[in-house]
Parts: structure tokens; sequence; C-alpha cells
């Protein structure tokens, strides 16, 4: 055996859940394994199981891409599980060389390094991306439905969309010149309400009512359901009413109304302040500083999910404050509307009025694949117009032409990076497996856009330093359910298009969004008409620290057959939506489940200033070392769209350098 002496890392459970979930995560023994790693013969995809954890998928481009599939997951714990410890990879061939970068990961980091290197460099490059589409999180679901076709994001989801140069959100530039330059446009219409008198009003987005815009009367609010109270109806507009109807103690009630509406620090804004917030949890922040009942960060706990994976005790109260815009940390005294203490301003028409916000029908996936119409024009079936860039075809002959300067590959499975032994560290090997086949690829640099999770078990030659900073990101799970709808009129009925629940079987809220008008793309807003109706449900146990979760978690969902969700979300929509005449059989055409393992890196304290006041892993991973550098969207504390672009732009400028 020879691997160039490099050190395999793994991250095995620890007995946690071993065994859990036979039926799905049965593979092969190990005399079946070590066979197979003497004949350098991979296992076949287990068909059967595939089909029971995948589910249906849609049409489309992405059909039989939802999530992490089956075989995509086969393939990942391969990996993981040291499949290819005994495979010799200096003598692999070398199949194709003469690259400058080879990209690892074909997700929003990626296309922005593969953007910045096509606007400002001659540089040729590679880029291997694992699943069968690109896009990583930023990927769509298509449904067809009573003629309309419908779609919902698998993942990645919300853009704010620049309407001049230099704006600055969250303290990532908007990409106005990008978006320019590509061709997409900055502002989109949305569909007019129909076949009904009522006045319902609609998110665009599928967070906005969490937690910035939670005054509405089409918002509804559910208690835990009760022995005595199996079905509760919806409360609407419960913080306009003082939480009243929603059977809280009222010692409880008076500290989610002080928490919504009234919470300030009694501190001085000064440098010391965002290091301080970053040292504690938000369960402290609440709890400890606020003097807050426990019960105010356990509901948080699901809304701080559905931005950063896991919950108020895990999370920095610096990202749930400042980047999420959680109460808690306004100070005495401050006028600044972010504090987002005026009902007006946090009505759900006012919030989607004031900002360009660009929730496209699939989600990000659409300002992905614009990306991708610029760099391949004959990469995407059509014109590059917003319709056909919406629902063209992905076309991988064309995507990986081997005349393109900057080529994507798609089912290919990286599985080993390392400096090119020989070659004093001017080259950069990739090894990857595409097909049951192994293959390698040489360049005079990589980028590592694979998130942590990945880059611990492929890196062959990276220094402790980097397997350190590796090692402290913590990622945990998340699901995104969408539900097609053959109409909605039971949510009519109700005065509802959005749900906050507690103690669901699935999930702890869903909505339906105001639908986008991209170019030619029309859908409809009726009651009596299809409309997808989209879960992301957050996994979260808060008695749990975050790795150990995020493992459990994890396992739980990987061991669950896609039909005992469905049950789950069956039932769960029962129960919302009983009382509006919902009917699972006649209403729901499809349900269609994206399970991502390690969605979200967790930024717990400490993320951006370490008690120990040395550089933070991000930091370190930002320098990379040697020729291997690292774009990720995790490096940011609270994931985006834009932000994976810039740190994309950052190690393109590394590489340009060299």
């Amino acid at each position: 055996m020879n691997k160039d002496a490099g050190v395999t890392r793994r991250d095995y459970l620890g007995g946690v859940l071993l065994g859990a979930g036979s039926a799905l995560l049965a593979g092969l023994t190990p005399r079946e394994l070590l066979a197979a790693k003497a004949g350098v013969q991979l296992p076949p995809i287990d068909r059967a199981a595939a089909r029971r954890f995948d589910g249906p998928s849609g049409v489309g481009d992405y059909q039989g891409v939802n999530g992490n599939t089956w075989d995509v997951l086969s393939r990942a714990h391969w990996i993981r599980d040291g499949y290819f410890d005994e495979v010799d990879y200096g003598a692999l061939p070398v199949e194709e060389d003469g690259y400058d970068v080879i990209m690892v990961g074909g997700g929003a980091s990626s296309l922005g390094a593969a953007y910045l290197l096509d606007r400002e460099s001659s540089l040729k490059g590679l880029i291997l991306e694992n699943h069968r589409v690109p896009g990583g999180e930023a990927r769509q679901n298509e449904f067809e439905v009573d003629g309309h076709r419908i779609f919902g994001p698998q993942g990645s989801n919300l853009v704010v969309l620049p309407t001049e140069p230099g704006q600055v959100a969250l303290g990532d530039d908007l990409l106005y010149d990008e978006f320019t330059d590509i061709g997409m446009p900055l502002r989109y219409g949305l569909e007019e309400l129909q076949g009904t008198d009522k006045a319902l009003e609609f998110d665009v987005s599928n967070y906005i009512y969490l937690w910035l815009a939670i005054v509405s009367d089409s918002i509804g609010y559910y208690s835990a359901p009760s022995a005595a109270n199996r079905r509760p109806e919806p409360v609407r507009n419960p913080w306009m009413k003082d939480l009243e109807g929603l059977g809280l103690p009222e010692a409880v009630r008076q500290d989610f109304i002080r928490w919504q509406w009234r919470l300030t620090l009694d501190r001085e804004r000064d440098d010391s302040l965002e290091p301080w917030l970053d040292r504690m949890s938000y369960e402290q922040l609440l709890v400890d500083v606020h003097g807050l009942s426990p019960a105010i960060a356990r509901f948080a706990d699901p809304l701080v999910a559905s931005a950063v994976g896991a919950g108020s005790g895990t999370c920095s109260a610096l990202v749930a404050t400042k980047l999420m815009e959680m109460p808690g940390a306004a100070l005495a005294g401050e006028t600044n509307p972010d504090v987002q203490a005026d009902p007006a301003f946090r009505s759900l028409p006012a919030v989607v009025r004031g900002f360009n916000v660009g929730c496209f029908p699939g989600g990000n996936s659409f300002p992905y694949r614009y990306f991708a119409k610029h760099l391949w024009p004959e990469g995407i079936a059509g014109g590059k117009n917003p319709e056909d860039v919406l629902a063209g075809r992905f076309n991988s002959e064309r995507l990986d032409h081997r005349d393109n300067r900057l080529r994507l590959r798609t089912g290919a499975t990286v599985i080993d990076v390392r400096h090119l032994p020989g070659s004093n560290g001017k080259r950069v090997r990739v090894v990857y497996e595409r097909d049951g086949e192994l293959h390698a690829a040489v360049g005079r640099s990589a980028i590592v856009c694979a998130g942590a999770w990945v880059s611990r078990s492929i890196l062959g030659d990276a220094p402790a330093h980097i397997h350190n900073a590796l090692e402290a990101f913590v990622h945990v799970p998340y699901l995104v359910a969408n539900v097609a709808l053959t109409n909605w009129r039971f949510l009519e009925r109700l005065g509802i298009t959005a749900a906050v629940y507690q103690g669901g079987e699935f999930g702890f809220t869903c909505n339906i969004r105001q639908p986008m008008q991209v170019g030619g793309y029309r859908a409809p807003l009726h009651p009596d008409k299809p409309i997808v109706l989209t879960f992301y449900a957050s996994l979260v146990k808060p008695e749990l620290p975050a790795k150990v979760q995020g493992e459990l978690l994890r396992w739980e969902m990987f061991s669950t057959a896609y039909a005992d969700y469905e049950r789950r979300i069956r039932r769960q929509m029962t129960r919302l939506f009983d009382a509006g005449g919902f009917d699972p059989d006649r209403d729901i055409a499809g349900i269609t489940l994206n399970r991502w393992g390690h969605a979200y890196n967790v930024p717990q304290p400490g993320f951006f200033y370490p008690a120990d006041g040395g550089r933070s892993p991000s930091d370190q991973l930002r320098a990379g070392y040697g020729r291997i550098f690292f774009a990720h969207s995790e490096l940011r504390g609270l994931q985006a769209f834009a932000g994976a672009n810039a740190e994309g732009y950052r190690a393109a400028r590394q590489v340009m350098a060299l």
C-alpha cells in the first residue's frame, strides 16, 4: 500500500445508533469489503434501498436529484468508511494534466470562483461535482399538476437583489455588477391573488415570516396538541394579541412579549460588544443576561435552526442577533429601526415591500443557473431569458466539453487531494471516482469548495493546523419537503398562508409563497389551483451538544424511509388544516423530500472571536496551504448565496496570485 504517506481522517459515530435503520443502511460485510478492496472493485449501489430512501423526485432536470440521494450518500460513505484506504493513488495514471486549477464541488462558491476566473484571467480549470446535476443545495424540485409547472426550493433560497451598484448586506456585496453582467434581471413581479375576497397576505420567502415579519393576520400559530385538543385551530396574528389563546402560563407569556418587543442591553456600544456576544450562546444571552424563561429559548430553537441548523443553546449570540436579527442585542436608547420593535415595521407586507427579495420559484437554483448559462451558453438548453434559464435542461456534455476553458464534470466524487509527490509542491493531484472507476487529474492549484465534513477526509497532505481547523466545524442535518397541492382552498378557509406550530410530528412551520413572475413563466395564485407548500424542517435536540446532535440526527434522518416521512407529513398537515377541510388524498398531488446530511455548519460561541484570541478556524482555512485553497459558505457563520460567491472570489484571487 502506498498513499503517498498521507493520513486518512474519518468521522465515526462512536457507536451511537449502531444498527439503526438496518433495512436502509445495511452495507457490505467486513469480508466483502476487504475482498472488494483487494480487487479495487466498488460495490453496486443498492437500488431497492435507493427507492425506499429517495422517494418521488418530481419532473425535469432535477428528477432523481433531490437532496443527498442514496447514490451520492453511498459514494460519500465509501470515503468515510475507509473504502479507498488500500488504493495506491501513486499508481493511478494521470488522465488529465495542464489545468491551472481544479475545484472540488460544484456549488455556489465554485461557481463564483469560476466566474471570476473567466472574467479576470485566462486560466484553465476543472470543476468536479459529485451530484448528477450541479448546484449544491441551490437546486429545485419541479412538479406538473393539472397542466401547471410549479417549483419548490431544495435548500438554498432567498437572495437580496441589488437595485444599484455597491449595495451590501450582512457584509457581502449584493452582486449588482455580476448579475448585470450575466444578464439576470433584478426586478420581478408577483402574481395577484384571485379566487377569494379575503385579504390574504403572503410571504415571498420561506423564512421572513418566522422572525422578521411576524405581524400578519395570515400567519397562524398553533399551541402544542393536548389530550383535550388534539387538533387545535390556529391563532392568527398572536403577537398583536399578546399571545392570548396559545395556552401559555402568564409569566412565560410576559417573557415572550418582552423578548419580542422590549429587550435592550444596558451597556455602551464599543469594540468589545461583538466579542462579548460571540463568546456566549443565544440561550445564555436570553436566560442568563436578560433573565427570560428557558421556554423562550426552546421556542427560538427551530427559528435559529432554520438559519444555522441547530438551536439557541449552540449558536453564537452574535450570529443570532447581528446576522439573523433575532431580538436581544439592541442597546438601551438605540433608535436603529433594525431593532424592529415597531409592529408596523415588522408587518409582513412592509418587510416584503421594503426589500427587493429574490425568492425564485426553485430557490437559488435560478441565480446559479444564470451564472452557469453565462459561463457555458450551451450548458443549459434554450436562450438566455428568464423562463428558459428557469426550466431549460442541463447538458452535461456541453458543461464538460474539451473546448471549454473552464469545464464542469458531474457525477465525480473526489476521494483524494494532495500536492503531487515529486513536483516540489507546485502541482496538485485530484483523484475522483466516476461510474465505478478511479481517475486522476493534475493542476497547478486546487480550490476545495466542499464542506469541512468532506475536506477532512480527502486532504492527503494537509498540515495539522488545517486538520484541526476542519475538525472545529460541526455540521447538522436538515430536511426540506415540497408538497405539490392540487389546491389550497383549505388554507383560504382558515385565513392563513403560513403555519407555525409546536410539538409537531414533522417540522415546525410550513407556508405557501406568493409566486414570482419569471419572464414569461407564470404560476397561478388561486385557492382552487395548484401551488407548492414547503416545510423547512429543522432537526433539533437542544439538550445535546451540537456535535452529538449532528451525529444522532443525521443517522436518524438517513435511517428513515421516505414512506415514513410521507406518512408524518400527511398526518402533520391533517392536524394543522383539518378544520379547513383538508383531505390529503384529494389535496396532495405529490411530496418530494430533500435530505441534507450536513446542511449547516453550526457557528458556536467563539466562531468569530476564539476564546484564546487566536485566528478563527475560518481564517486559518482562508489562508490555505501550499497550492490548495478553500471556499465554502460555512466559513461565514450565516450561510448564503452571496457569501458563498464571495468565498469563491477570494479563493480565485489566491489562485490568480500564483
